[in-house]
């Protein structure tokens, strides 16, 4: 694959690609059986799908998708990281929102529809360019999502008076989906405490937003709980200084004097 960083040219690369990046620096895949994984949905397409209206192509692709693949999403343990893993996704065909939607988002464009990610609050949408309109679809399932749903959907992110708006749904670009997946598998391995999983996590979030101040302090809880109170101590520095009106900064630097800096013996 290809190293992510700030400098990476986000919209000239696949999406699937980029996701690919991340499983194989976050969990340390070999890329080689998620291309050729790549390359059986290719060929799937090629054999399957007939022309139509961008309707008709649309709906053959999510019932494939769904239905004859076999992808789904993971209703019984839906905070595994392995579901934010596009590698592990390819391989076990279940998923979350934002996984499925990526995989949906590269097979709709390797067919020529006009489709996009939407980092919806608390949720990930994909919306295709319908023969009357955007249509918008949940990833985890496949079904196609009337206004109604989604802002029963928002209600359910933002609180009961929460109003669906068009910037709600409005395209993502890839950096924002990229971003959403890596927070997405982080949360998953800190749950998990797969600790030094979610500390590469957390660095590439880092490489792509250098000096951000809240993904700094959260490196720093990372380095804690491995026990590198050095690092963790200069990350909650570097967040009191940036952010020192933030509530958590009070928490920190009682955190900070509580951390044991003096050099460990060696034995």
């Amino acid at each position: 694959m290809f190293r992510i960083d700030e400098w990476t040219d986000f919209e000239a690369q696949d999406l699937v690609l980029l996701a690919l990046s991340v499983s194989e620096e976050i969990n340390q895949h070999d890329g080689e059986g998620s291309l050729r994984e790549l390359e059986l949905l290719d060929e799937w397409l090629n054999e399957t799908l007939q022309e139509g209206t961008a309707d008709e192509v649309r709906t053959q692709l999510i019932h494939g998708f769904y239905q004859s693949l076999g992808f789904h999403g993971d209703w019984q343990d839906f905070f595994s990281s392995g579901n934010s893993d596009i590698a592990t996704v390819l391989t076990r065909r279940q998923g979350i929102p934002v996984s499925l939607g990526i995989l949906l988002i590269q097979l709709g464009r390797r067919v020529g529809l006009d489709v996009e990610g939407i980092c919806f609050p608390g949720y990930f949408l994909v919306s295709f360019a319908g023969d009357e309109g955007e249509v918008y679809v949940d990833p985890f399932n496949g079904e196609v999502l009337s206004h109604h749903r989604i802002e029963l959907l928002l209600r359910g992110s933002l609180g009961d008076l929460a109003a669906l708006k068009p910037d709600h749904l409005q395209p993502s670009g890839q950096w924002e989906i990229i971003e959403r997946l890596i927070n997405v598998s982080k949360s998953a391995l800190l749950r998990e405490n797969r600790m030094a999983e979610a500390l590469r996590a957390s660095e590439l979030l880092l490489r792509m937003k250098p000096g951000d101040p809240l993904e700094t302090r959260d490196r720093g809880f990372i380095y804690e709980q491995l026990d590198c109170p050095r690092f963790a101590a200069d990350d909650f520095e570097y967040f009191i200084e940036q952010c020192p009106d933030d509530p958590v900064a009070d928490v920190l630097k009682m955190q900070l004097a509580a951390l044991d800096l003096s050099p460990k013996p060696l034995h």
